[in-house]
């Protein structure tokens, strides 16, 4: 199966940020709305461990507001801008660094560059030295008060409107890149569209099943000739491996059971029943059958992307 990388990177060239890249998409992520959290390259001064504060704390608003999970999509992005406002050395004894921040923090559609949703919130902290200050400051980021709240609610129902409004466009999309034959970007382009927007969610699903049907004939073909392949150099585990990945329903189907039936007919006892070549009984049959294939799909086409963010359009939000 082709690595293609996910639509949303087509015609964008990203800079480095500090975003955890281990968060890998699961089925279970597939059709939620949920926030990506991505901190800027430049943040200024900032220390290192405050920013990784700050990281933390945009996890911890859209966990909490119900939009957490992993980098499935990530066109719905949340960040956040610090600025100083006045830093002050304390007449204590010992001196202590006082800081007045002010945090902005933002829903962006990354892909089209907008903003959905925005707040700013003023930070105080007290510490030894400048980095006990700034976290001093950021911890006391509160992601359930009602700024907060109200902020990500209406960065949900932006996202959900944007599906809402732009779903026959989203599905020209994803028939344009079948065209292309990325199979893989055009079913995870559509797997994605949240459930809670129903009637595009299930309108994705319908533009899906050809879609589907089209790269398993395709795949088909191509795992085929490698069992084949295999096969003739003796190499029967290969084969056996790229012949159970063959759904029935596509062309090749009646021929890999012929390659599959020599394999297993070939020593049995020296090759034990571990060995065979299990082929599968049923291609995808119900509508949950279904969806769960096509998530799968999104699952591995998202765990094969690399994702970088370069915010700098956002400048002017400062």
């Amino acid at each position: 199966m082709k690595k293609l990388s996910i639509i949303f990177l087509i015609i964008l060239f990203f800079s480095n940020v500090g975003i955890a890249q281990n968060d890998l998409g699961t089925i279970d992520d597939i059709g939620r709305v949920s926030l990506t959290p991505v901190l800027a390259k430049d943040l200024g001064d900032m220390p290192e461990s405050a920013q990784n504060m700050l990281l933390s704390k945009l996890r911890q608003i859209a966990t909490k507001n119900g939009l957490g999970g992993t980098s499935v999509n990530p066109q719905f992005i949340i960040t956040s801008t610090v600025s100083v406002v006045t830093k002050d050395v304390t007449p204590s004894a010992p001196p202590m660094i006082a800081y007045n921040l002010e945090a902005n923090f933002y829903i962006v559609d990354y892909v089209n560059k907008k903003t959905l949703s925005n707040v700013s919130v003023e930070l105080k902290g007290v510490g030894q030295n400048e980095t006990k200050a700034y976290i001093s400051a950021i911890k006391n980021i509160n992601p359930k008060s009602s700024s907060i709240r109200s902020f990500v609610k209406n960065g949900k129902e932006k996202i959900i409107e944007y599906y809402n409004t732009q779903c026959d466009f989203i599905i020209k999309q994803a028939n344009t890149l079948v065209k292309v034959e990325k199979y893989e970007e055009a079913i995870t382009m559509l797997i994605t569209i949240p459930e809670v927007c129903q009637e595009c969610h299930f309108k994705a699903l319908d533009a899906i099943e050809p879609i589907y049907k089209k790269m398993m004939g395709e795949n088909c073909e191509e795992d085929l000739s490698a069992a084949q392949t295999a096969f003739n150099d003796g190499n029967m585990e290969s084969a056996k491996n790229y012949l159970e990945k063959i759904e029935p329903g596509t062309d090749c189907f009646d021929k890999a059971v012929d390659l599959a039936k020599k394999i297993n007919n070939m020593d049995p006892q020296s090759r034990g029943i571990e060995g065979e070549v299990k082929m599968q009984a049923a291609a995808p049959a119900t509508r949950e059958e279904k969806v769960k294939a096509y998530k799968e799909v999104g699952a591995q086409q998202t765990s094969q992307q690399t994702t970088e963010y370069d915010l700098n359009f956002m400048s002017g939000n400062d």
